[in-house]
């Protein structure tokens, strides 16, 4: 799932890739060269979902409760270009504990932005007006950024060959944890016989 910002793209965009992703066993979330725009919480808090129940028919497939829950094992990427609400999907990512975070340290911009002054050329100024802190009271990812757990920089000889060794180191990841601990749909007990 491809988020190139935290805002209007990522919001258009989010649907297409979470709908069809929920059943699957892996998902890497890339936010490289993510522009910011808002708090990403609102595409994590979907893609945390776990379902709490399951639905069966005899001859079908089972269902669950809720019906679009992941349950996948997961991964980030990251690069440097990745600023403000792109600094922070990958620290919520890290905080919710969803899975590694691989690539090179995101730029560190996460301020935020209330007021827009427009002049009279048709261009406009904006000021940060207010940063983050931790539960702890720390101040966090502004001037540092998210370091990931796992650095790969992009290889320009192999990426102008068309391999992405961020992605490719992604995907080794994902499905070794897929590997070492697959998804494990329950067992119901046996229908009930009427007698």
């Amino acid at each position: 799932m491809y988020f190139p910002d935290t805002y209007n793209a990522s919001a258009t965009d989010f649907p297409k890739y979470f709908y069809s992703q929920t059943k699957k066993e892996g998902l890497i979330l890339d936010g490289r060269f993510n522009g910011g725009g808002l708090d990403p919480e609102i595409f994590l808090q979907r893609i945390l979902k776990k379902p709490h129940s399951y639905w069966t028919r005899r001859q079908s497939v089972d269902q669950t409760s809720p019906f679009l829950a992941v349950e996948a094992q997961m991964a980030m990427i990251t690069n440097r270009y990745a600023g403000s609400g792109g600094d922070e999907l990958p620290y919520e990512f890290r905080w919710n504990n969803m899975g590694p975070i691989i690539g090179t340290r995101t730029w560190g911009g996460l301020v935020g932005i209330s007021m827009f002054i427009d002049l009279i050329d048709g261009g406009s100024i904006t000021v940060p007006d207010y940063r983050i802190y931790n539960e702890k009271g720390e101040w966090v990812v502004e001037n540092e950024g998210v370091t990931p757990d796992i650095i790969v920089d992009v290889d320009s000889k192999k990426y102008s060959e068309g391999y992405d060794t961020q992605l490719m180191k992604a995907v080794e990841v994902v499905m070794k944890k897929i590997e070492e601990n697959p998804r494990q749909w329950p067992k119901h007990e046996a229908f009930p016989v009427d007698r």
